[in-house]
């Protein structure tokens, strides 16, 4: 049998055997005297501390902690921050005068915070916080505000980028000139969101599809709106006035050659164009800072070109397909104002045949007029029409001194939309004619008299001659209470004293041709019986109308002594008219204003050889005449 092992004995008190080098071990009944301590923390309760003596919002917080907490790492904290400071300017305003500085620099930064919440706060603090303070104060503030806002644009995250462009459009709202001094700094952020090209080895640009951007429909949208407002905003010095008909004035910013040549300035030195004391030169070109608006104009529409382009040969497709999409109607809106705002700073009198825009040009008259089958939505027609009018005056613009014959072949196709959206229709006969045709919105037809302007600048006698009589067609058939009435009436007595100021030789403005000649004088001859339909409807077309009278009998000599007469009975019917069986019936003159009163009164001064007929209707209305003009009633009675 194997041996069995030994069991060892459990030994009850084991001896420690010490070695040298080691500390002895404490016994193992030995207490343990060492101990920690921690201690709790509470933060101050801000709603219970007494602050009477400094301004807080509803929530007892003070503005210096509330710039503190808008950099606390808790994006909840950061957005309670950014609602409390509205909520203490709210309560505050004269706060925004001493600690505007603090304010604007602390909370900016928030541009590019990574919480989307704090994003939306931020924008809807600066939308309650910067129409209240001067645009002169905020000013300083603009290089820092922009400088955040551009970096949000080169963001990584998509969220980032599309709430910075939101941030500008809040900022190009509220403090346009401070932004636009800024262009340099913001235009290339566009570039890199909407930049289609790549850069090859060799340093040279490459174009490439819009796909390649990798942009939504809805978010290049977005891009292309802010977009459009900033290039608006920053060429606004370029832009025309307010006055409708700016295409047609000196003073214009943005004027068209031959109505700068037959018109003298608009302006407190009117002979300065003269050039008497050597300031032509001054009064005439443009000033350093518009020509650094028009080379930025130009190089913004050189890298936005192939990106607009490639996003125009990607939607226009709806107009071959027959079905127009909302969203690629608004991409083609958006592209052809942008184009529009550009051409329009870089190009003051004409593109070059040669340039980008004629090849483009050529791409979008493939379709042209877009949409000429589309009945539906009046939004979408609306913006159809506009479409078609920003064409014509790109083409306009391209013709202007070309002999090419593809050109001249969209010329006239434009030139017959022209007339058909007017309404005017031409029989075999030759004879023109108004066709059945709803009025055009007032926001469309100012935007097509300049294209009307530039287009018979550069089409031919015929042609121009067609465009004036649809105008003079259009305006008698505008209603009474029209703003288009008015303008029609000043249009045409513009274009009236070009021809008689300087007797220019122009297509447009040459009224040599006797029956345009017949055709305006039966027109101004039908302006007393429009005063008489008018009555004080529509102040402004009156006044419109009988300036329009004045200038003819003034400075004219468009009616010859039959139609002088036709006029004085016309203008008799305003004061006073004898009707069978009703006796003395007064016309529309007793209801003017003063200033309306004078413009007839001198109208009938100006006519040669006033009738008995005349006279008398003048005396009959004699008593309803203002005091200050009594003494042209006089000369007119021969008193």
């Amino acid at each position: 049998m194997p041996r069995s092992a030994k069991k060892k004995k459990a030994e009850d008190f084991k001896k420690v055997k010490l070695k040298l080098g080691k500390k002895k071990a404490p016994p193992s009944n030995a207490t343990d005297t060492s101990f920690t301590a921690k201690s709790i923390v509470l933060a101050g309760q801000s709603i219970s501390a007494d602050k009477s003596a400094q301004l807080t919002n509803s929530r007892n917080h003070t503005l210096r902690e509330l710039l503190t907490q808008l950099r606390h790492y808790s994006a909840p904290i950061r957005r309670d921050a950014v609602s409390g400071l509205g909520d203490f300017i709210t309560l505050h305003p004269e706060a925004l005068q001493a600690d505007l500085g603090p304010i604007v620099e602390a909370s900016v930064r928030l541009v590019v915070d990574s919480d989307p919440g704090v994003r939306k706060q931020l924008r809807r603090l600066y939308g309650e916080m910067l129409p209240m303070i001067p645009s002169n104060e905020l000013a300083p503030f603009m290089p820092l505000a922009v400088v955040f806002t551009c970096s949000a644009m080169t963001h990584i995250l998509d969220d980032i980028r599309a709430d910075a462009v939101q941030f500008l459009d809040l900022l190009a709202d509220t403090v346009p000139e401070s932004v636009a001094q800024l262009a340099p700094r913001v235009l290339p952020s566009f570039f890199s969101l909407l930049d289609t090209s790549t850069t090859t080895s060799d340093g040279k640009r490459t174009e490439a599809n819009a796909r390649t951007a990798l942009l939504t429909q809805s978010s290049r949208l977005a891009i292309m709106r802010s977009c459009y407002k900033f290039l608006s905003v920053i060429t606004r010095p370029l832009a025309p006035s307010t006055d409708p008909l700016w295409f047609m004035s000196s003073a214009s910013a943005s004027p068209i050659a031959p109505a700068q040549q037959l018109f003298y300035p608009d302006c407190p030195a009117p002979f300065a164009a003269m050039n008497l004391f050597d300031e032509a030169a001054v009064a005439g070109g443009d000033n350093s800072g518009d020509v650094a608006i028009r080379d930025q104009s130009a190089a913004a529409l050189d890298r936005l070109f192939p990106f607009l382009q490639a996003t125009w040969t990607e939607s226009a497709t709806i107009f071959a397909a027959g079905h127009i999409s909302t969203e690629s109607l608004e991409l083609c809106v958006r592209v052809m104002q942008i184009l529009q705002v550009l051409w329009r700073a870089a190009y003051a009198t004409a593109i070059p045949p040669n340039d980008r825009l004629a090849g483009f040009l050529r791409q979008c008259t493939v379709f042209f007029p877009l949409g000429r089958d589309f009945e539906g939505d009046a939004a979408a027609e609306t913006a159809l029409l506009t479409l078609n009018i920003q064409l014509c005056e790109l083409t306009a613009l391209v013709t202007q001194g070309s002999d090419d014959a593809d050109l001249s072949r969209t010329l006239r196709r434009v030139v017959r939309f022209v007339l058909h959206t007017l309404g005017l229709r031409t029989t075999r006969s030759g004879r023109s004619q108004q066709a059945p045709k709803r009025s055009l919105p007032h926001e469309q037809f100012v935007e097509l008299l300049p294209v009307i302007w530039r287009l018979a600048q550069c089409c031919g006698r015929q042609d121009a001659s067609q465009l004036l009589q649809a105008v003079m067609l259009y305006a008698n058939s505008c209603p009474l209470s029209s703003p288009a009435k008015t303008l029609c009436i000043r249009f045409l007595a513009r274009i009236i004293e070009l021809q008689w100021s300087r007797m220019p030789q122009h297509n447009a403005l040459d009224l040599a041709d006797s029956q345009l000649t017949e055709l305006v004088a039966e027109w101004v001859l039908g302006l007393p019986r429009l005063l008489w339909h008018l009555r004080d409807r529509n102040l402004n077309a009156s006044l419109a109308a009988a300036e329009t009278l004045r200038l003819v009998c003034q400075r004219t000599r468009l009616l010859d002594a039959q139609a002088i007469d036709t006029l004085q009975a016309g203008l008799a019917t305003l004061f006073c008219v004898d009707v069978p069986g009703k006796g003395a019936v007064h016309g529309p003159f007793r209801l003017y204003p003063p200033e309306l009163q004078r413009t007839v009164l001198e109208t009938v001064a100006c006519t040669p050889g006033h009738s008995a007929r005349l006279i008398q209707a003048v005396k009959a209305s004699s008593a309803a005449v203002a005091p200050a003009y009594a003494q042209i009633t006089n000369e007119i009675c021969g008193k």
